[in-house]
């Protein structure tokens, strides 16, 4: 059996993104856009409370 932690990767073709139809880019974007905004909020949130402003002065 294969050893779960062992990262090099499957032998096969490489991936080109030129070959992406746009259905396919426009899913790739938003599942990057989604989980990027989740983390920078996540940050954003974190850094408020170790300054001590949970609020934001916007609301």
């Amino acid at each position: 059996m294969a050893d779960p932690s062992d990262r090099t990767g499957a032998p096969g073709p490489a991936f080109d993104p030129r070959s992406l139809t746009d259905f396919q880019l426009d899913d790739l974007t938003h599942r990057l856009v989604g989980r990027i905004t989740r983390h920078l909020r996540t940050e954003l949130r974190l850094d408020r409370e170790r300054v001590g402003r949970l609020r934001d002065p916007r609301d």
